[in-house]
C-alpha cells in the first residue's frame, strides 16, 4: 500500500515538498551545492538516501554570473572562451566540494556524476530545468546558501526550487 502526500513537511530540520510516495522508489537524486554549510549538510542527507535506495547521485553547482555581459563579446554573446575562463577560476573550490561528497561514497558502487552550469539568468531555472531534463526523482538542497539574502524560512533559491520543481524537493536546514 502506498500513500501519497502533496505538502511541505518539516521533520527534524528537513522539509519535503511535492508528491511523495511513502513507499519510495528513488533512483536518481540531485544535490545542489554552493559550498555553504547548509549545502554540505544537505549533501550528507543525499549521501544517506543514495545509500539507502541504491540510487544514482548527481552533484550540481550552478555558477551565477551577475556580470554575464562582462564575459560576452562585442555582440553581447557569451563566448565559449569566456565561459571557460569563469569555470577555471571556480573549478578548484567546486572540485573540492565534489571530491568531499564523492569520498563518502568511495567504498560503494553507487554512480556519482557532477556538473557545473554557468547561468547568467536564473539559478532556480537552471536547477529545475536540469532536474526535469535528467528526470530526477528527488532534489536536495540547503535552506540558505552563499547569496547573503535572509529569508524567514528558506533562501531565495530553495524557495524558488520548491515552488517550481516538478519532482519532490528536500530542503535541509
Amino acid at each position: 500500500l502506498s500513500y501519497y502526500l502533496n505538502a511541505i513537511f518539516f521533520l527534524k530540520g528537513v522539509s519535503i515538498k511535492g508528491v511523495l510516495c511513502l513507499s519510495l522508489s528513488i533512483k536518481k537524486i540531485l544535490i545542489t551545492i554552493d559550498g555553504s554549510e547548509n549545502s554540505m549538510k544537505a549533501a550528507e542527507y543525499a549521501v544517506s538516501l543514495v545509500k539507502k535506495y541504491d540510487a544514482e547521485l548527481t552533484i550540481l553547482y550552478v555558477l551565477y554570473s551577475e556580470l554575464g555581459f562582462a564575459y560576452s563579446n562585442l555582440l553581447g554573446v557569451t563566448t565559449p572562451k569566456a565561459i571557460e575562463d569563469v569555470l577555471d577560476t571556480q573549478k578548484k573550490d567546486v572540485q573540492k566540494w565534489f571530491d568531499e561528497i564523492r569520498s563518502k561514497l568511495a567504498n560503494t558502487k553507487i554512480p556519482v556524476t557532477d556538473k557545473i552550469i554557468v547561468s547568467v539568468s536564473s539559478i532556480v531555472g537552471e536547477i529545475v530545468g536540469f532536474a526535469d531534463k535528467e528526470k530526477m526523482d528527488l532534489i536536495i538542497l540547503g535552506t540558505r546558501g552563499r547569496t547573503g539574502f535572509k529569508k524567514l524560512l528558506l533562501g531565495s533559491v530553495a524557495e524558488g526550487v520548491v515552488n517550481h520543481s516538478s519532482c519532490p524537493v528536500m530542503v535541509v536546514r
